[in-house]
């Protein structure tokens, strides 16, 4: 479970942060993705991409993975439900 080699773990973190990059510009762009909905709704994904999109800001920085920190691919995946959480909102608009 924990075989992944160091090159496939930096391979992760460098997609995590190119997609975590490309969210952030698109809540830029189009912030009525998530402040249009109500606040029941919106606090949840607030939270979610609060969460995902610092772990996967924050994942360079850390020279040696912590104990405790999720796996790259954990946060990719996270990550990657955030996506598409925003992308079924944008669509169902």
């Amino acid at each position: 479970m924990g075989d992944a080699s160091p090159r496939d773990e930096s391979r992760l973190t460098l997609v995590g942060l190119l997609l975590a990059a490309g969210l952030a510009v698109w809540l830029l762009f189009e912030p009525e993705l998530i402040g249009a909905l109500p606040m029941p709704l919106r606090l949840p994904l607030v939270l979610l991409g609060v969460a995902t999109l610092g772990a996967a800001f924050s994942a360079p920085l850390v020279m040696e993975r912590a104990r405790r920190a999720p796996s790259s691919a954990w946060r990719l995946g996270a990550l990657v439900a955030f996506t598409l959480l925003l992308a079924g909102r944008a669509l169902s608009r």
